[in-house]
């Protein structure tokens, strides 16, 4: 009798070791779920991190081309007031000496015109380095606070790594525990057997 209490203990133990197998094979699948699911988290989050910078990088694209555009455009108008004011000197040329005084004066204009447009463009430029200051200081922002985030999630990581290895000691320790449990009553009953024959 004694024989077939042992085997039912030890029957009982070999459950008792698969369950805690199972149990662990669970808690490591589901750790290496989280960490998954941690890693596709910091992907999409660098991900939208490229995105912003390549809207960052458009949009500082676009400024300078038009400001290029501005300055082209402010270039020609003045080729063409310089072309129509080398013609209305030729012409004042073969005027009488009234006419030149006249020619001086719209000479005066058209550089204090030129020396607005020049001052404009100047005001402009400065206008958009100011804008791409500005982009680039949110860009840094927005790295910063990623790098935040990726942080964030590494420090969580180690947290809940921690915890289920945590978990695992505590699981096989009971594991232990009850196989030294089973093992002594199975012990002491062979003892009497061994005594009695």
């Amino acid at each position: 009798m004694s024989e077939a209490v042992g085997a039912d203990a030890l029957r009982e133990a070999q459950l008792e070791i698969r369950q805690l197998k199972e149990t662990i094979a669970a808690l490591r699948e589901e750790l290496e779920n989280k960490v998954y699911d941690m890693q596709r988290v910091a992907q999409d989050a660098r991900a939208e991190g490229v995105d912003e910078i390549k809207q960052l990088k458009d949009t500082a694209q676009a400024l300078r081309d038009e400001m290029e555009s501005l300055n082209f455009q402010r270039q020609r108008e003045v080729q063409e007031e310089r072309a129509a004011g080398n013609d209305e000197i030729t012409q004042m040329k073969n005027t009488v000496q009234a006419l030149r005084d006249e020619m001086e004066a719209l000479k005066f204009q058209k550089e204090k015109e030129l020396n607005e447009a020049v001052s404009a463009g100047r005001d402009e430029i400065q206008q958009l380095k100011a804008t791409i200051s500005s982009l680039r200081e949110q860009m840094e922002e927005i790295n910063f606070k990623h790098q935040e985030t990726v942080q964030a999630l590494n420090r969580q990581r180690r947290d809940e790594v921690g915890e289920l290895q945590q978990a695992i000691v505590t699981l096989r320790r009971t594991l232990e525990i009850k196989s030294m449990a089973t093992a002594r009553p199975a012990a002491q009953a062979a003892a009497p057997a061994g005594n009695g024959r």
